[in-house]
């Protein structure tokens, strides 16, 4: 490790790639906890002021999965939620209302991830879904059902990767991004072609289309959102890349009433706003929602046009389905032990 540390870690002027073989070496001494907390955290930081190559983080990926809990979805084929595992701080989560509306509509759709990661240290829309009454589902029969029966499932990183999971602790004390943000959310834990992914920075979406048809998705829907998710804004137009020769756009409606998305609520708040929405209730985040809806139907690929995908967001939440299969996945998950 001394030797890699040599090569990365002699300031931003020197530093030199690693090759496949080096970064896939030290990730997996990483993973088995065979080096020093010292030697970690030494990594993480030459890494970070280096940046990343696509060889680095394909060699990153590659001994992440070799430690990966995989689950087959068969015929299914659901849109993987691909969005940072740090969370928000600064704006609420609207996506888990419209998982449901989605699902409703027929889109299948996973998720996966874990708490309290760095550099945000911020809220997860899990986390605003165990607040709803949800629970996280161990068994892999189980998150299979879920996802038959409700539409949705969730994978948490505990048991998709134990080993990753395991270094959250020191990923914690260390407190800054690392190339583990960027590679554990494009893990692809359930073998689909489908991806939605969330950046920040327009400067890494084509870095994040070719590392997810490295790992085997075909379908890539890079949205630069709210706060790094895949949200669109209420209020301006958002772009989507894909990994089409085309991208789109989606530009909100008018929205009924003026939302404020200048400061964070607390878990309970934003889990008290998504459960309004999918009961259809007056809330002014609800057209937000559906906007959101639409994008997940489209990337799943019920319908081929976002305003058509926009409607069927519409019909699932006005018919009660949205609303059925959340009862349906809260009633699952439920009865899991975490």
């Amino acid at each position: 490790m001394i030797e890699i540390l040599k090569k990365v870690g002699v300031g931003k002027e020197k530093a030199k790639d690693l090759t496949y073989e080096e970064a896939y070496e030290a990730n997996k001494r990483l993973l088995d906890l065979s080096i020093t907390d010292i030697q970690i955290g030494a990594f993480w930081s030459a890494m970070r002021m280096k940046h990343s190559t696509l060889e680095e983080l394909s060699a990153f990926l590659d001994s992440l999965k070799e430690e990966t809990n995989f689950i087959e979805t068969g015929d299914l084929i659901p849109v993987d939620l691909a969005v940072g595992y740090d969370g928000k701080n600064r704006s609420i989560h609207i996506l888990p209302s419209a998982i449901f509306i989605a699902s409703g509509a027929g889109a299948k759709i996973v998720g996966h991830g874990a708490e309290k990661v760095p550099s945000k240290f911020g809220i997860t829309y899990h986390e605003i879904l165990n607040a709803m009454g949800c629970s996280y589902l161990s068994f892999t029969d189980d998150i299979l059902k879920a996802l038959e029966l409700a539409g949705f499932a969730f994978y948490h990183q505990k048991f998709l990767n134990p080993k990753l999971y395991r270094l959250l602790p020191k990923r914690q004390e260390y407190g800054l991004r690392s190339y583990l943000n960027t590679v554990e959310k494009i893990l692809n834990p359930f073998k689909t072609t489908k991806v939605l992914i969330g950046v920040a920075h327009s400067n890494f979406i084509d870095k994040y289309i070719q590392l997810a048809f490295y790992n085997g998705f075909k379908d890539i829907f890079v949205v630069r959102g709210l706060e790094g998710g895949i949200e669109p804004f209420p209020n301006k137009e958002t772009k989507v890349y894909t990994s089409k020769i085309f991208s789109i756009s989606i530009v909100p409606r008018d929205l009924k009433e003026k939302i404020d998305l200048s400061r964070g609520l607390s878990v309970e708040e934003n889990a008290d706003i998504c459960l309004s929405i999918l009961k259809n209730e007056d809330n002014p985040f609800k057209d937000w929602a559906i906007i959101t809806a639409g994008l997940l139907i489209y990337a799943y690929g019920l319908e081929g046009d976002i305003s058509k995908a926009t409607k069927l967001a519409e019909e699932s939440l006005e018919s009660g389905s949205a609303l059925e299969n959340f009862e349906i996945y809260k009633s699952l998950s439920s009865k899991a032990t975490f």
